[in-house]
Protein backbone atom coordinates (compact mmCIF):
# COMPACT_ATOMS: atom_id res chain seq x y z
CA UNK A 1 0.00 0.00 0.00
CA UNK A 2 1.13 3.08 -0.57
CA UNK A 3 1.92 5.39 2.04
CA UNK A 4 0.40 8.47 1.49
CA UNK A 5 -2.79 6.48 1.40
CA UNK A 6 -2.24 4.26 4.62
CA UNK A 7 -5.06 5.75 6.16
CA UNK A 8 -8.02 4.69 4.18
CA UNK A 9 -9.76 1.77 5.39
CA UNK A 10 -10.03 -1.06 2.69
CA UNK A 11 -13.79 0.14 1.73
CA UNK A 12 -12.31 3.15 1.46
CA UNK A 13 -9.18 1.87 -1.10
CA UNK A 14 -12.17 -0.41 -2.63
CA UNK A 15 -14.68 2.98 -3.46
CA UNK A 16 -11.35 5.06 -4.46
CA UNK A 17 -10.25 2.11 -6.97
CA UNK A 18 -13.78 2.44 -8.80
CA UNK A 19 -13.06 6.10 -8.85
CA UNK A 20 -9.63 5.96 -10.25
CA UNK A 21 -8.90 2.59 -11.15
CA UNK A 22 -4.80 1.33 -11.68
CA UNK A 23 -3.10 1.88 -15.06
CA UNK A 24 -0.66 -0.84 -15.61
CA UNK A 25 2.42 0.14 -18.14
CA UNK A 26 4.89 -1.59 -19.58
CA UNK A 27 8.53 -0.85 -20.31
CA UNK A 28 8.80 2.06 -22.31
CA UNK A 29 5.28 3.03 -22.02
CA UNK A 30 3.94 6.65 -22.34
CA UNK A 31 2.03 7.37 -19.19
CA UNK A 32 1.76 11.26 -19.28
CA UNK A 33 2.38 13.90 -22.33
CA UNK A 34 2.34 17.24 -22.69
CA UNK A 35 -0.90 17.53 -24.62
CA UNK A 36 -2.60 15.19 -22.20
CA UNK A 37 -2.95 18.97 -20.30
CA UNK A 38 -5.15 17.94 -17.31
CA UNK A 39 -4.84 18.63 -13.64
CA UNK A 40 -3.51 15.37 -11.97
CA UNK A 41 -1.56 13.70 -8.91
CA UNK A 42 -0.26 10.45 -9.57
CA UNK A 43 0.92 7.81 -6.62
CA UNK A 44 3.57 5.07 -8.05
CA UNK A 45 2.32 1.61 -6.54
CA UNK A 46 4.46 -0.50 -8.15
CA UNK A 47 7.89 0.18 -10.47
CA UNK A 48 9.61 3.11 -11.45
CA UNK A 49 8.40 5.55 -13.67
CA UNK A 50 11.23 8.68 -16.11
CA UNK A 51 10.00 12.20 -15.34
CA UNK A 52 10.83 14.29 -18.51
CA UNK A 53 11.03 17.20 -21.06
CA UNK A 54 11.92 17.46 -24.21
CA UNK A 55 14.19 20.43 -25.44
CA UNK A 56 14.23 22.69 -29.19
CA UNK A 57 16.87 20.01 -30.17
CA UNK A 58 14.48 17.00 -29.15
CA UNK A 59 16.67 16.19 -26.60
CA UNK A 60 14.89 14.49 -23.44
CA UNK A 61 15.70 16.59 -20.07
CA UNK A 62 15.49 14.29 -17.10
CA UNK A 63 13.39 16.13 -14.02
CA UNK A 64 13.23 13.03 -12.06
CA UNK A 65 13.08 9.12 -11.84
CA UNK A 66 10.46 8.54 -9.59
CA UNK A 67 10.08 5.09 -7.47
CA UNK A 68 7.57 2.90 -6.47
CA UNK A 69 5.64 4.19 -3.45
CA UNK A 70 6.08 7.69 -4.41
CA UNK A 71 3.80 10.48 -5.66
CA UNK A 72 4.34 13.00 -8.68
CA UNK A 73 2.35 15.85 -10.16
CA UNK A 74 1.59 17.24 -7.39
CA UNK A 75 1.26 20.39 -9.06
CA UNK A 76 -2.22 19.31 -9.26
CA UNK A 77 -2.63 20.95 -5.96
CA UNK A 78 -2.25 24.18 -6.82
CA UNK A 79 -4.24 24.08 -10.40
CA UNK A 80 -1.21 23.87 -12.12
CA UNK A 81 -1.09 21.05 -15.12
CA UNK A 82 1.92 19.61 -15.73
CA UNK A 83 2.71 21.41 -19.30
CA UNK A 84 5.78 19.88 -20.93
CA UNK A 85 6.38 16.99 -19.24
CA UNK A 86 6.33 13.23 -20.02
CA UNK A 87 6.16 10.14 -17.85
CA UNK A 88 7.12 6.92 -19.32
CA UNK A 89 7.72 3.29 -17.96
CA UNK A 90 11.08 2.20 -17.10
CA UNK A 91 9.47 -0.83 -16.06
CA UNK A 92 6.38 -2.01 -15.63
CA UNK A 93 4.30 -0.15 -13.48
CA UNK A 94 1.18 0.46 -11.81
CA UNK A 95 -0.26 3.91 -11.15
CA UNK A 96 -3.05 5.92 -9.48
CA UNK A 97 -4.50 8.78 -10.94
CA UNK A 98 -6.55 11.34 -9.28
CA UNK A 99 -7.98 14.02 -10.68
CA UNK A 100 -7.79 17.45 -8.86
CA UNK A 101 -11.08 17.31 -7.81
CA UNK A 102 -11.10 13.75 -6.79
CA UNK A 103 -7.71 14.53 -4.92
CA UNK A 104 -9.82 17.72 -2.77
CA UNK A 105 -12.53 15.13 -2.04
CA UNK A 106 -10.42 12.19 -0.92
CA UNK A 107 -8.49 15.12 1.03
CA UNK A 108 -11.67 16.39 2.59
CA UNK A 109 -13.36 13.28 3.60
CA UNK A 110 -9.84 12.11 5.12
CA UNK A 111 -7.92 14.93 6.59
CA UNK A 112 -4.92 12.45 7.01
CA UNK A 113 -4.35 11.99 3.49
CA UNK A 114 -3.72 15.12 3.24
CA UNK A 115 -1.32 15.45 6.23
CA UNK A 116 0.85 12.58 4.71
CA UNK A 117 0.71 14.37 1.34
CA UNK A 118 2.02 17.27 2.93
CA UNK A 119 4.32 15.96 4.34
CA UNK A 120 5.88 13.84 1.99
CA UNK A 121 6.40 16.81 -0.32
CA UNK A 122 8.13 18.56 2.71
CA UNK A 123 10.30 16.14 2.65
CA UNK A 124 10.90 16.69 -1.12
CA UNK A 125 11.75 19.98 -0.68
CA UNK A 126 14.07 20.10 1.99
CA UNK A 127 16.41 17.65 -0.09
CA UNK A 128 15.94 19.66 -2.77
CA UNK A 129 16.98 23.08 -0.66
CA UNK A 130 20.02 20.90 0.24
CA UNK A 131 20.69 19.66 -2.86
CA UNK A 132 20.80 23.41 -3.84
CA UNK A 133 22.43 24.60 -1.46
CA UNK A 134 25.42 22.01 -1.26
CA UNK A 135 26.30 22.99 -5.13
CA UNK A 136 25.35 26.59 -4.94
CA UNK A 137 28.53 27.01 -2.90
CA UNK A 138 31.39 24.46 -5.30
CA UNK A 139 32.59 25.82 -8.31
CA UNK A 140 32.23 23.95 -11.04
CA UNK A 141 34.47 20.38 -10.87
CA UNK A 142 33.34 20.08 -7.84
CA UNK A 143 29.57 20.89 -8.74
CA UNK A 144 30.09 17.87 -11.12
CA UNK A 145 31.49 15.32 -8.95
CA UNK A 146 28.75 15.68 -6.24
CA UNK A 147 26.22 15.34 -9.09
CA UNK A 148 28.06 12.30 -10.34
CA UNK A 149 27.70 11.37 -6.93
Amino acid sequence: MVDVLGPLTDEEMEDLAKRAPDTFLEQGDILYSPKEGTERLFILKEGRVHLYEVDESGDEITLSVVEDGNVFGEMALTGQNLSGLYVRAISPSTVVSLRREELERLIMNKPEVGLRLVCELAERLHASETRYADIIGKDVPARLATLIL
